[in-house]
Order: C-alpha cells, then sequence, then structure tokens
C-alpha cells in the first residue's frame, strides 16, 4: 500500500511537473511570438524613419533654393510671398482645369449636336432625291403615255383623211 502511496505522489508530482513545463514551454513560444511582431514593428518603424529623414533632407534642399530665390529677387522679399504666389498660382490653375472641362463638355455636346444635325439634313436630302426620282419616273411614264395616245391620235387622223 506505501509503495503505491509513493507511486501514486510519483506519478502525481511528474504530472504537476509535465504541466508547468508545457505551460513555460507556451509561455516562452507566446514571449518568442511578441519579440518577432516587436522585431518587425521596430523594423517597420526604422524604415518609415529613413524615409522620413530622407524627405526632410529633400525639402530641406527645396527650401535653401526658395531662400536663394529670395535673396535674388527684386519681387519678392520673403519666402511667404513665394509660397503665396504658389497658392494664387495653384488656385488660378485649378479654376482653369475646370473651366477648360466645362468647355470640353460644352464642345462636345455642341459636336453631338452638330453630328445630329448632318445627320437629319442628310436624311432629307435623301428623302428629296427619292421624291425627284419618284416625279422624273412619273413624268416620264406619263410622257410614254402621251406620246402613245398622241401617236394613236396621229393613226386615227391619217385613217380617216
Amino acid at each position: 500500500k506505501r509503495l503505491a502511496k509513493e507511486k501514486k505522489a510519483v506519478v502525481s508530482t511528474q504530472s504537476t511537473g509535465m504541466k508547468k513545463a508545457n505551460m513555460e514551454g507556451q509561455m516562452k513560444e507566446q514571449s518568442m511570438e511578441v519579440i518577432r511582431e516587436k522585431m518587425k514593428e521596430k523594423e517597420k518603424l526604422q524604415s518609415f524613419l529613413t524615409k522620413q529623414r530622407k524627405r526632410l533632407a529633400k525639402e530641406k534642399v527645396y527650401r535653401s533654393y526658395l531662400e536663394a530665390v529670395v535673396e535674388g529677387s527684386t519681387e519678392f522679399n520673403e519666402l511667404r510671398d513665394i509660397l503665396r504666389k504658389y497658392e494664387t498660382l495653384s488656385i488660378n490653375l485649378e479654376e482653369l482645369f475646370m473651366k477648360s472641362n466645362a468647355m470640353s463638355d460644352e464642345l462636345d455636346a455642341m459636336k453631338h449636336g452638330y453630328m445630329t444635325m448632318i445627320s437629319k439634313n442628310n436624311e432629307e436630302t435623301m428623302r428629296f432625291t427619292n421624291d425627284i426620282a419618284d416625279l422624273t419616273w412619273r413624268k416620264e411614264n406619263a410622257s410614254s403615255t402621251a406620246q402613245k395616245w398622241e401617236s394613236l391620235w396621229t393613226h386615227i387622223q391619217n385613217t380617216a383623211a
């Protein structure tokens, strides 16, 4: 009995130890997953930082250029003047694009109207041409009939005389 109890205690201890080991393994795996995610996030942030630094360097060149323009220009006294001029020109450009699109739409509508008018005109011309051909045929038919009757009348007069 005592041996069975000790064996049972050992098995219970082993079972508890196995459960702890499994839990520690799972916790370790979860920790490793969190570490991998944090490393990926760190790489993304470093990439973003690099891009931002490159962008800043480009904008620094742009700012230096603008400052050089201000120094060399008689039209612009400050950097703000150039930026205002740029904003004004951008707004004007946008308005011109809108007007251009509106005029293009109007031109397309006018072209469509023109093509419709040409089509109707062609149909009317064709109808008139067909009417003329029909009237010409009827005239020739009437002339032929008249000539036939004149010929018969002449024949009758010649035979009567």
